[in-house]
């Protein structure tokens, strides 16, 4: 009993850390910048966490993108079959909107 009480525990825990996984961008071999928090093997060399200094030149209107991006991403993960969102997801993400194309 204490073994399968442990075992639930340890689950949920180890599930629980998956859900808050920190975010990554990183660029894929048609040039676009990904953002996620599962990064293919590929990429994990490029890969940098969401949250580091974007690359000098950047324009507002792209970090406002990025924001959203981000965002986007950390909701994912909080994403129900059904199309809904477990309520945790507002406690560690942030909602971003969607900003205007960048012209």
């Amino acid at each position: 009993m204490v073994f399968r009480t442990l075992a639930l525990l340890l689950a949920l825990v180890v599930s629980g850390a998956a859900m808050s996984a920190e975010v990554f961008r990183w660029v894929d071999e048609y040039g676009q910048v990904i953002y996620g928090t599962d990064v293919p093997e590929q990429h994990r060399a490029r890969a940098v966490p969401a949250s580091a200094p974007l690359p000098p030149g950047t324009s507002a209107c792209e970090a406002r993108w990025h924001s959203y991006l981000v965002s986007a991403a950390c909701f994912d993960q909080y994403r129900l079959v059904g199309g809904g969102l477990k309520p945790e997801a507002y406690r560690h993400c942030t909602e971003v909107p969607q900003p205007d194309p960048c012209t």
